[in-house]
């Protein structure tokens, strides 16, 4: 049942080699484009142009896919929605919901960029990071908005270990940077809410603008591919 994949997430924990840092700050358009502007080459998803509605687990981005982490939701954000909506998958929204909304507007300055992807009251979203191509990248940067209300807390996860923001009441935007240590090819991030130990559904949030840092192949890379290419043509030519 997808309500264990909480409890198997913080189990999976591991003490690798290389260890990341996560840093969860306030967010503003400045300390957004400080923290996307180091990055030398990144993908980004505002999930403008999408269609709103739930989203089947395994909704597939440029930068990976998503997933609720389980639960059935079945607060306003549920019962109130402008759609069919059953409150166990993740949904894609617009404008304010519940204090949920999208950081895009702040950063383009147009009113209607205000598209992000909602936890629609379930217990929280799993995120597989993966670029297209599988691509590597080291580093991570998005916002989230409307977490840990209610005097509960959000659990950002990784492999290396959990960083939780504790309440702060609603509708506070957050910018989350997270440094991986080390390129990788995929990486699974959840983030849920929790009272105590106990996952907690009707408690949602926003997670919007994210950024994921590809890093380019080095020059000696592009010299090997592009010597390997001449090789392949050389003999397509001799044959």
């Amino acid at each position: 049942m997808k309500k264990f994949l909480v409890s198997a997430a913080l189990v999976a924990l591991s003490t690798p080699a290389f260890a990341a840092t996560v840093s969860v700050t306030s967010f503003s358009k400045s300390s957004y484009e400080a923290a996307v502007g180091s990055i030398t080459q990144s993908v980004i998803q505002d999930f403008e142009g999408s269609d709103i509605g739930n989203v089947d687990d395994g909704f597939s981005t440029n930068v990976g896919t998503f997933a609720s982490l389980g639960g059935t939701g079945s607060g306003g954000t549920v019962s109130d929605a402008p759609f069919s909506n059953n409150g166990n998958k993740l949904a894609l929204r617009k404008g304010d919901v519940f204090g949920r909304v999208s950081t895009t507007s702040a950063l383009t300055g147009v009113a209607s960029d205000d598209m992000f992807l909602d936890s629609n009251d379930t217990f929280g979203i799993v995120w597989n990071v993966k670029l297209v191509g599988s691509k590597m990248f080291d580093r991570l940067v998005f916002t989230i908005t409307d977490a840990a209300e209610f005097g509960n807390a959000l659990h950002i996860t990784t492999i290396f270990g959990t960083t939780i923001i504790d309440s702060a009441g609603g509708s506070i935007k957050r910018l989350v940077d997270i440094d991986l240590g080390q390129e990788v090819s995929s990486a699974v991030i959840t983030l849920g809410h929790f009272s105590g130990d106990a996952p907690v559904k009707n408690d949602g949030f926003s997670i919007d603008d994210i950024a994921v840092s590809e890093v380019p192949l080095p020059a000696s890379a592009l010299f090997l591919l592009g010597g390997l290419g001449g090789l392949a043509l050389m003999r397509r030519r001799k044959s």
